[in-house]
């Protein structure tokens, strides 16, 4: 890298780490590189080539796949406040269904599960939202259903889709057409099943005609949205003699089923109420009858003689007292009576001892015979964990053993809809998250405070992501209302005490300023288009550095790679460059290309870099906000070596990074790429998890000239001048074991020590139940002749640390 300025530096003792990376790398036999016996570098202590920010191995946290509440915070209770369901909000206005939540996959189905060959038709007309409307036909069950989505994937595609049993998701079939669903609008829309045979009509106009063979023959219909809200009318089900099977309203209702991670047990009915929740917009009905009846949620990993602790909040009328259990099967662990409710709610407090271990105890809350009682927020943590601070220990444990330098927090797209002040103050207090995302429905539980505790302790440097109101995100956004928000949280994690957030932070525990240094601007806001987004960083920037000059701003750069993301990126420097510190760029990598991969995304910061440097501000740094590849095997741990090199060689223009996910529930359904993987009991680490910790254990903040490296070895040396450390990592991804030998220019090396990681497999992997089976292990090292020489097996990463004179 020519452009990088060189220092001369004295010659000094020092010891050398050197991170090697071998790989089964198939495409490299089409590259045509020469796979030599042996290879000598030559490394140059006195000679620095730039310097490397220790942010570049940062970390993101967001709430999505039960990352915090499950997972990292030790809440234990999933939906605590019983938010996360597929009710919606759903209302009859005289012959209309309106359905106004933004949330996702909002679904009302009714009609007979047998109904076979059939023309559903109805009337829908769009409020807002993203998409247009779910259209459910043939729907047997939650795991088996037709819907046709118009205007989904951002309001671009038509088409239909199908579930498919035992997975909980669904996939498309048939044809894609294009087309959007406008605002305001009421559009016709009629579904002809006959057969196989599958017909859509959109306004009279046939937009799908598909045979589908794997699909089953017979379903109740169904309406539904998709982070939009909507109004539905005339629907009509009739066979295709024209015999009416259904007109009108649907008697039964959506709210009738149960929160997502809840059952109900006993002789009497539970259900979802949205009329007088404690908190948010849902709470638990439960009407007894003789016997017991009441919800339950499992599994809960408990400990013997741990005081499990927290609260719940009930109301109703009752003939006993209702009781909590904490249950092992049939054989119960712990158990408290609670007071007889009231018409008001109130609040409960819970405290129960497990008397044993269980590893998938069973939380039951019970009306006990005739009587109804209302039952929302249901909290529980270890007391332990409480006293340490709220997390669980064995997962902040695995974020500190990373030693992350800044967390970003809290998105992602978590963060364009997120409110902060929902996050702040008594946890009863705490509304939900307004909407799904990624199989969560966040309950707030971990906000602001929790937040800037973690990263105090992990040593992490604290950035905020803020939410400036984008539409796509945020229903009929004020731009004022959130500008405002944006102000008062840098007066609550900056201000002082006697401001009027500062009061507010100081009341909530917390009288000392955070000093929040890094703020950034939204997240992926490709939706507002470049020059939209760029007005609005001109409008909020000067504003939040007005309030606090210290701060430092991060603007939204594009996704991905090629000429779309270099046409975003140039429009925000040449509007924006003097406004803000940092340009956010985000990539996803497949993990089949861990060796050229990250030589594409070093030649874009690169590119980058150029624009920079004609801009008004040519000191702004770009922050590579999400990177990862998309898989949990050995390849995405190469891929990690090889992109923290590419930013360890781009110094000069990459001053801070932090990859996707961190962690990960494995019950998700989709984002296998995390770093922390766990249950609720244990975690594993995954590959970018072992090569990023290795990195980073031996991280130095100069990078140094290197003589005879191979074009097909991914290699970076550094160097730390305070404790006279040399440190080269490189990545090989050859088909075969390499030898090479390190020769220090003007040393002599005493002696070495070696690690190496050897899977022996590109689809190596870590789980539970084999949680090292990617890990360190001791390597053998041959010093001679002024050398220390290396063998690497296939597929290994290997560290060598040399002491010289």
């Amino acid at each position: 890298m020519n452009r990088h300025a060189r220092k001369g530096v004295s010659p000094r003792s020092c010891a050398v780490v050197l991170v090697f990376l071998g790989a089964f790398g198939c495409h490299w036999a089409s590259v045509g590189f020469a796979q030599e016996k042996a290879v000598t570098i030559v490394v140059h202590p006195d000679r620095v080539v730039n310097q490397i920010d220790v942010k570049v191995y940062g970390h993101f946290l967001e709430h999505i796949y039960h990352s915090v509440n499950g997972g990292l915070w030790g809440e234990l209770v999933w939906n605590r406040s019983f938010e996360h369901n597929d009710a919606g909000q759903w209302r009859v206005e005289g012959d209309t269904l309106v359905q106004r939540s933004r949330d996702v996959n909002r679904r009302w189905v009714f009609g007979d599960p047998g109904w076979q060959d059939y023309e559903f038709t109805l009337e829908a007309q769009k409020i807002d939202g993203e998409e247009g409307f779910l259209i459910l036909f043939r729907v047997r069950d939650n795991d088996n259903f037709y819907w046709c989505n118009l205007g989904g994937w951002g309001n671009r595609w038509h088409q239909l889709e199908r579930g498919r049993s035992g997975e909980g998701r669904w996939y498309p079939v048939g044809p894609r057409v294009s087309g959007q669903i406008e605002r305001n609008r009421w559009y016709k829309i009629r579904v002809r099943c006959e057969g196989p045979h599958i017909q859509v009509w959109l306004d009279e106009q046939k937009i799908i005609d598909f045979t589908d063979r794997e699909g089953h023959l017979a379903g109740a219909v169904g309406i539904g949205t998709w982070a939009t809200r909507a109004r539905f009318r005339n629907l009509r089900v009739t066979d295709l003699e024209g015999k009416v099977l259904f007109s009108g309203i649907p008697d039964s209702s959506p709210v009738s089923g149960l929160a997502r991670h809840w059952e109900a047990f006993g002789q009497g009915r539970v259900s979802l109420d949205d009329e007088s929740a404690a908190n948010s917009q849902f709470s638990v009905k439960i009407e007894g009858a003789p016997g017991e009846t009441g919800i339950q949620q499992t599994p809960f990993a408990l400990k013997a003689n741990e005081w499990y602790v927290g609260s719940l909040w009930i109301r109703g009328t009752t003939e006993q007292a209702p009781v909590v259990r904490l249950m092992d099967g049939v054989q119960p662990l712990a158990m408290q009576s609670l007071p007889w409710p009231s018409e008001k709610w109130q609040e409960v407090p819970l405290r129960l001892r497990a008397i044993r271990n269980a590893d998938n105890a069973t939380l039951q809350i019970a009306l006990r015979g005739p009587g109804t009682l209302w039952v929302d927020q249901v909290s529980l943590m270890p007391e332990s964990w409480k006293q340490n601070g709220g997390f669980r220990p064995d997962l902040l444990q695995a974020v500190a053993e990373l030693k992350p330098p800044l967390i970003r927090w809290p998105g992602g797209c978590f963060a364009s809809a997120y409110r902060w002040k929902s996050g702040i103050g008594p946890q009863s207090n705490r509304v939900s998250y307004p909407r799904e995302i990624w199989d969560d429905v966040d309950v707030n539980s971990f906000g602001t405070d929790e937040f800037i505790q973690l990263c105090r302790r992990v040593g992490a440097e604290p950035c905020l992501v803020v939410n400036i109101g984008t539409p796509q995100w945020n229903p009929d956004p004020d731009p004022e209302e959130f500008l405002q928000d944006i102000l008062d949280w840098i007066e609550y994690c900056n201000g002082p005490a006697d401001s009027k957030w500062g009061r507010v932070r100081a009341a909530n525990g917390h009288p000392e300023p955070y000093h929040v240094k890094y703020w950034e601007i939204d997240n992926e806001t490709w939706g507002l288009g470049a020059e939209n987004y760029a007005a609005a960083v001109r409008k909020i920037a000067p504003l939040m550095r007005a309030k606090d000059p210290s701060i430092k701003l991060i603007a939204c750069g594009s996704g991905g790679m090629g000429e779309s993301a270099h046409r975003w990126n140039r429009v925000i420097i040449e509007q924006c460059a003097d406004l803000i510190d940092y340009l956010s760029l985000h990539h996803y990598e497949n993990p089949d290309q861990f060796a050229r991969g990250p030589y594409r995304y070093e030649a874009f910061f690169e590119e980058t870099a150029k624009v920079i440097a004609q801009s008004r501000n040519p000191h702004l740094k770009l922050f590579v906000s999400e990177w990862n590849a998309q898989s949990t095997d050995w390849r995405t741990g190469l891929y990690c070596g090889g992109i923290l090199n590419a930013f360890e060689r781009t110094g000069g223009v990459v001053e801070i990074a932090s990859p996707a996910l961190f962690l990960r529930h494995i019950s998700a359904t989709a984002w296998d790429n995390a770093f922390i993987n766990f249950d609720h009991r244990r975690w594993f680490p995954a590959p970018n998890y072992v090569v990023m910790k290795l990195w980073r254990d031996n991280f130095a903040p100069e990078r140094i000239a290197v003589e005879g490296v191979p074009e097909d070895l991914n290699l970076v040396a550094t160097r730390d001048p305070q404790q006279g450390v040399v440190i080269v990592k490189v990545v090989n991804p050859g088909r075969e074991s390499r030898k090479v030998s390190i020769q220090v220019a003007g040393q002599a090396i005493q002696s070495a020590t070696a690690q190496k990681v050897a899977p022996g497999d590109l689809r190596a992997r870590n789980t539970l139940d084999r949680p090292d089976a990617v890990r360190p292990e001791k390597a053998d090292v041959a010093l001679a002749e002024g050398a220390a020489t290396v063998e690497l097996p296939a597929l290994s990463c290997v560290v060598v640390r040399l002491s010289v004179k």
